[in-house]
This record gives structure tokens, sequence and C-alpha cells, in this order.
């Protein structure tokens, strides 16, 4: 209270002496009010009184422990002013290139080019050129420089990143909104006006090399590689994603502007994908960028799923991991639907669990089998013209071949044990995993993307769960059926001395 008086006191000019007013700068007037320096009322919104944050005396009224320092708790209700998620919209321009976007008023928005081109359409002569190609995406056109294609994207906040896969290319980067096309215009100049300077390329070989020695130094990525060679052997979906060092030396500037002119050019094999960005907007950056391109006669690469064939990969440690592959479905159709239902149905998730334990179908039928930890899980893998669908086993390796042997024949015969119920909890794991992929902005850009490649519109996240809501029992018995029946491919990483070969599992 005697605080309150000395402020209100104060409050006034008139209430200080003459002498001291003739020294104030600005020259203020007598009668001149000004506002109090001290805001009561905000010290009242703290829990713990500003008199008592360093005090020592009131630590057992206050439950803490004897000399704690308290600091002072100031709780405010802030609104919420997110705006509700927007439907997907799609598009396509007179030129071919579809666009997909979706608004929101989120100040940082999320691009992406994607190509329906990858590794599989490369030949034994252009082998690696997609990845070197990645390393000097930003490198000199004819409108800007190396300097000047990276240094820009980083004053915007934005970083632009170019993934390769076998049968697609997504450059994707996420800016603010009013970078949008400043952004969008470096993501795409290297496939209106490429240059891929020799000097240029020396490093981008070198970066490729190395994220190759990266990459197959992960068992995961080396089984999987062997396993697309294996499936596909003698065509472009078995050609390795990743730069050899064999090829390095025949990747020059004229072998690229040939590839890129050859594969790059095709409108009608592109998607341009804006999250954060309504549909006219989108539309008007990608004619703004790409009218320029034409559409052609699109070729899926070559690939026709042979199967009935193994590799091993012998290496130090008692660990081993086994892939066991069948043809899949490709993305967006409803095959990929049925076929991630039947992967619910037996187990998508590893074992290791930090409490309790994993019940899944196929870890249960494994686990008798063994006394040491092991992983089973089912994946299913979507391309945009084929896919892989089958099991990931880790286990030690004394006993990888007991577990391989009890989870084949767990999936020989799941198709005869599904049930309603069983379906259902599946079918609710799927749509969850759905929901969650698109709950993200990049999740919504990667699925989008994928599906205006593979199957030449987008889906919304509540049109796939319709989807799956409809397939029947039937559907994922057949689909069990045609699984068990496709010629599978075996490859193993690890201790290998008690891995069965593939004539033992049949």
């Amino acid at each position: 209270a005697r605080k309150g008086q000395q402020v209100a006191s104060l409050s006034s000019l008139s209430s200080l002496p003459n002498a001291i007013l003739t020294r104030i700068a600005g020259k203020f007037k007598v009668d001149e009010e000004y506002p109090a320096q001290i805001n009561l009322d905000m010290e009242k919104k703290y829990n713990i009184p500003l008199s008592q944050v360093f005090t020592r005396t009131s630590h057992i009224d206050q439950g803490v422990s004897k000399n704690a320092l308290l600091v002072p708790c100031y709780k405010e209700n802030l609104p919420y002013n997110g705006a509700p998620v927007a439907a997907v919209e799609g598009a396509r321009l007179s030129n071919g290139v579809t666009t997909v976007s979706m608004d929101s008023t989120s100040p940082i928005v999320h691009l992406g080019v994607y190509l329906g081109v990858g590794t599989g359409h490369e030949t034994r002569a252009t082998a690696g050129a997609l990845q070197v190609m990645k390393n000097v995406w930003l490198g000199s056109t004819t409108r800007r420089t190396i300097i000047g294609g990276h240094r820009e994207p980083l004053q915007c906040g934005a970083d632009i990143n170019v993934d390769v896969g076998r049968d697609m290319v997504a450059i994707t980067a996420s800016c603010p909104r009013d970078k949008a096309s400043l952004i969008l215009d470096h993501m795409t100049q290297s496939l209106i006006c490429p240059e891929f300077f020799n000097h240029e390329l020396h490093r981008a070989k070198k970066d490729a090399l190395h994220q190759a020695s990266v990459a197959l130094s992960d068992p995961t990525t080396l089984l999987l590689e062997e396993a697309n060679r294996l499936a596909y052997r003698g065509t472009g979906l078995g050609r390795s994603v990743y730069l050899k060092g064999g090829n390095s030396g025949a990747i020059d500037r004229d072998m690229l502007l040939d590839f890129a002119a050859e594969n790059l050019r095709d409108a009608n094999n592109i998607a341009v994908v804006g999250v954060g960005l309504d549909s006219d907007h989108v539309s008007g950056l990608a004619d703004e960028y790409l009218w320029s391109l034409e559409g052609g006669s699109s070729t899926a690469p070559s690939g026709v799923w042979t199967g009935m064939r193994e590799s091993q990969f012998e290496t130090t440690g008692s660990g081993a991991q086994v892939m066991c592959l069948v043809e899949g479905a490709a993305a967006g159709s409803q095959d990929a639907l049925v076929l991630g239902v039947l992967k619910h149905l037996a187990g998508c998730s590893g074992a290791a669990v930090k409490y309790g334990s994993n019940h899944s179908a196929v870890v249960s039928a494994a686990a008798p089998y063994t006394q040491k930890p092991f992983s089973v899980q089912c994946v299913n893998i979507n391309n945009v013209n084929t896919g892989m669908f089958g099991l990931n086993i880790t286990a030690d390796g004394d006993e990888v071949g007991d577990v391989l042997k009890a989870s084949v024949g767990f999936m020989a015969g799941l198709g005869d044990t599904v049930t309603d119920a069983s379906l259902e909890a599946a079918k609710n794991k799927l749509k969850l995993e759905i929901v969650s992929q698109y709950e993200t902005a990049a999740g919504t850009r990667a699925a989008s993307g994928l599906e205006s490649i593979a199957a030449g519109s987008p889906s919304t996240a509540s049109q796939i769960c319709g989807a799956i809501d409809a397939i029947s029992i039937d559907e994922v018995r057949s689909a069990a059926a045609k699984v068990n029946s496709s010629g599978a491919v075996l490859v193993s990483h690890g201790n290998l001395e008690n891995m069965p070969l593939q004539r033992e599992l049949v």
C-alpha cells in the first residue's frame, strides 16, 4: 500500500520541485501527466510474490528444499490462430505438368518437384549419372553461377535437397512464403538450362562415391541393393542406385547433358507440389518456370520380376540379418493397400520394446524357437511401377535359421487365419499409418508427389482411408495366396553358418 501511495504521489510532474523540472530533458510542462513506471497489476499475475522470489526463509511454506531459488511463474492464455487442415487440390497445366497444393496460413511453405525418372532409366553406359547430377544440381546454369546457386537459397533460409531413387527423383525445399518463387526457380533451373561444367563435376563425383560408401555400410541398404539386383537382374531396376568407382570416369558434361535432354524434359512426368500455397499460386509458379517443357511419351524403367535367387554376405560378429522378399505392388494402387493390411496382420514392428513385449503375430510365431534377442517384421515397399513385400529378420547367427523357418511358415498360413476382428484391427493400424504421414507437411508433400507420378493424381488421407475400409477379407486372402506363390529372393548378412538355403524353406 505504501508503494502505491508513493507511485500515486509521483504520477504528476507538478509534485516535483521546480529546480528538478528545469533540468529534465525535453522541457516537460508542469501539468503534464506521465504513466507510472511500476505496474502493480502485473505483479498480481505471478504465483509467487516478488518480495519472496529470492527469499531463503519461506522454503518450508513453499514445500521446496532449503536455499532453493524460486523463480516467478507467469501464466497467460494465448489464443490459437492456426488454420484447419486444407484439402489437397490437384491440377494439370496445358503442357502436362501436374501441380498439387494444400493451402495453409503457415509462414513456411514446403515445395517439391518430383520427376518420374530414376536410376532404372540409366543404361550400363550412363550408370551413376543421376547421383553425380544430384550433387551438382545447384551448380552453374545459363542463368546463374555455382556461387549464386548455393548462396541465394541459404540467404532465403531454405535448404534444397535432391533424393535419387530407382524410379523417381525428388527435389524438395522449405522456405518462407514470400521466397517461394525464388526457391522454385533454383529448384528447376537444372531442368530448363543446365550446364554441368566438367570442373564442377570433379567434386560431385567424389561426393557421390563417398555417399555410396557410407550408404552401403548399412546392412539394410546393402541387402535391399542386392535384393533388387537379384529380383530384376538384367533390367534397369536391377542396377544399383549408387555410383560405382568403375563408372566415374565415363561421366562428363556431354553425357549428363544428353541424359538430361532425353529423360528430364518430359512434362507429363513432372509433378510440382506446394504445401502451404493455394492452387492458383502453385500452378502460376509451375507455369512460369516450366512452360518451355513439352509433354512426351514417358516410359517406365524396365523391370521383370524373376526371383528364386539368393545371396549371402558373410561378416564377422555374432548377429545376422535376413530379408526374404517377393514381388509387391506399385504405389497408389489398390493392391498396395491390400498388402498394407496384410503387413499389419502379420506385424510390421520389431520385437524390441522398452517395457512389456511385442505381441505381433509373426513375432509370437518365431519366439518359441529362440532364446536370444531377435526381431521379425513384415515390410511393404511401394515404388512407382512395382514393389517388394516380405520379411526383415534380425537374430543371433546360431538361431537365425530357426527364426526364418518359423516366420516363413507363419506367412504361408496367414491367409487361413484371418478373421473379421483381426482384419478390422489391421485396417485401423494402416489408417493410423496413413493419417500420421499426412499429419506433417513433409509427409503430405512426399505422399502427394509419389502418387502424382505413380497414379497421375494425388489422393487425400480420407480417400485412402475410405479405400482401406472397403477392403474385403477375400481380397486379403487372395493377396496372401499370391505372396506365397511368388518366387522369393533371399539375401542375408552377418554370421550365416546356420543360414538355411532357399530350397529348404519351400
